[in-house]
């Protein structure tokens, strides 16, 4: 079950647009989803920007893009998201690997 948004370039002034919401998100490397991640206490937007503003992690320093989901159970849906990609493609999308 993707996230089935569209994609945004990840720059800050595209990430000020991001919901005020709970719910999921995706960062990519061009058309790699490289990391899935939820909204910890914070909207969406405040996780995105987050990853560019403190460098959650430093794998995805490379992300090009992002995607999002509203959710109203965000730990959940990150759990069928990561299920999901890790059974179409044996792994975990490669940030989450690096930050387990």
């Amino acid at each position: 079950m993707p996230i089935d948004e569209p994609k945004y370039k990840f720059v800050r002034s595209l990430v000020a647009g991001a919901p005020e919401g709970s719910g999921i998100y995706a960062l990519w490397e061009d058309d790699e989803m490289i990391y899935i991640g939820r909204a910890n206490g914070m909207t969406i937007k405040g996780a995105l920007l987050r990853h560019i503003e403190q460098g959650h992690c430093p794998c995805t320093t490379r992300a090009t893009h992002y995607s999002w989901e509203l959710s109203l159970r965000p730990a959940t849906r990150e759990f069928e998201v990561l299920q999901a990609f890790e059974a179409r493609h044996q792994r975990l999308p490669r940030c989450n690997e690096e930050a387990a």
